[in-house]
């Protein structure tokens, strides 16, 4: 195990080494918690070097994201009229994992918004265009009543890709 310390500027000062906050007003300041005033502050860290890839005992199938559901292998039956998914026939083999091949999101289980909302944000217009099917502003993903069509969804993420 390797270890790290150094001194670093102490994050919740910016190095000033005071806390002005709602209760510091007109010109006040105290003493940072986090460095006792001294705008510094030790960063130790360990670390165990790299060698490869460790085996994971246990593991049949491997996954990109449960998208919020508890996942398992075999058949299981999911609420919000998602049904059965046959969990075998999704992901990849560990043995594949393994050998580099990468899950695809289970797309039954969520939309595009639900899997990598991040990427959706990043396609022009993507967003929008779920408010639109939406028929306005989504406060929650999961609530958008445009769910039942998800599959659609997919083939819109996958086409502006």
């Amino acid at each position: 195990m390797k270890k790290i310390e150094m001194q670093i500027e102490c994050p919740n000062c910016g190095g000033t080494g005071l806390y002005q906050g709602m209760g510091e007003g007109n010109g006040a300041a105290v003493i940072c918690h986090t460095c006792n005033g001294t705008a510094k502050k030790t960063f130790k860290y360990s670390y165990n070097e790299f060698t490869g890839r460790k085996i994971r005992k246990g593991v049949h199938r491997v996954y990109l994201s449960g998208m919020g559901y508890k996942i398992a292998t075999g058949k299981l039956n999911f609420a919000n009229g998602i049904g059965e998914i046959d969990m075998d026939k999704e992901g990849v083999s560990y043995a594949e994992f393994l050998n580099g091949k990468m899950p695809e999101h289970i797309k039954r289980l969520g939309c595009p918004m639900t899997a990598d909302q991040g990427a959706c944000h990043e396609i022009k217009g993507f967003v929008n265009k779920c408010e639109e099917l939406n028929g306005g502003w989504i406060g929650r993903i999961t609530s958008c009543k445009y769910q039942p069509n998800k599959l659609e969804c997919w083939e819109r993420f996958k086409s502006s890709k």
